[in-house]
């Protein structure tokens, strides 16, 4: 059941994660009237996001032993007219890749996804304690002056950064959907053939707890997600009729 929530909530984020990027730059672009100033405040939200995804993508190529080159964790600030809406998309990182075989490069292209979901699983499992002492700590009238309420928002706010960048770009997909049909039919034998692995116990109940914990880690996030999106889309909306100008949204 875990597991299917989790794809489901996955999904969820990742349709919405492109859009909201959009929406927050045309919302920063309206405040700050500077194109090169929207992209930067993004680039710097999502920076620890940024990093683990482009470090992902050159690490899996090293050790696949796929040459890279131009590793970039600044945003791909765009020259030309500062007040031009007509392209919404942000750019905050990217990396050089060599070309190479469908199966490697479609390794390279989802390593993000992959290495996202392990960090966010690693700092889900310290959130219920940081809630705890958190809670503890505002009943004992100490919260700001103890290190766990900076702990917990620093943690929050890597999940939301990490979990708005993990997912990968159309262009690091190339070639990945041949291979997800060909892995997807060796499963579909591999199911049918009757082959089944029994894991200990132990390990199904470590596994059903950790999947337990990610879900509701997720699951905030998208909630979070959602207000944010909302929020800026009232605020797009309010602007276009104060201006009259329609923005054009991709």
């Amino acid at each position: 059941m875990f597991t299917l929530l989790l794809i489901f909530e996955l999904i969820i984020l990742w349709m919405i994660t492109r859009r909201l990027t959009q929406n927050l730059y045309l919302s920063l672009f309206l405040m700050t009237k500077s194109r090169p100033v929207a992209i930067s405040i993004i680039s710097f939200l999502y920076f620890p996001g940024t990093v683990i995804h482009e470090l992902s993508h050159l690490f899996t190529a090293e050790i696949l032993g796929v040459h890279t080159d131009g590793l970039t964790l600044a945003p791909d600030l765009p020259a030309g007219r500062q007040e031009d809406l007509k392209n919404p998309n942000v750019r905050t990182g990217s990396v050089m890749i060599s070309k190479t075989d469908p199966i490697r490069r479609a390794i390279i292209g989802i390593a993000p996804l992959f290495v996202g979901i392990t960090t966010l699983t690693l700092f889900s499992t310290i959130l219920p304690n940081l809630y705890s002492q958190t809670a503890l700590d505002f009943q004992n009238n100490i919260l700001f002056s103890s290190i766990s309420i900076y702990y917990l928002l620093l943690t929050l706010y890597s999940l939301f950064a990490i979990s708005n960048s993990m997912f990968s770009s159309p262009e690091d997909m190339e070639g990945f959907p041949g291979v997800a049909i060909a892995l997807s039919l060796i499963g579909l034998a591999v199911y049918f053939s009757g082959i089944t692995v029994a894991l200990p116990p132990q390990w199904m109940s470590s596994i059903q707890q950790t999947l337990s914990t990610l879900t509701t880690s997720i699951g905030y996030i998208v909630g979070f997600n959602l207000l944010l999106f909302g929020l800026s889309v009232s605020g797009i909306s309010i602007a276009e009729k104060v201006s009259g100008r329609k923005i054009v949204r991709r």
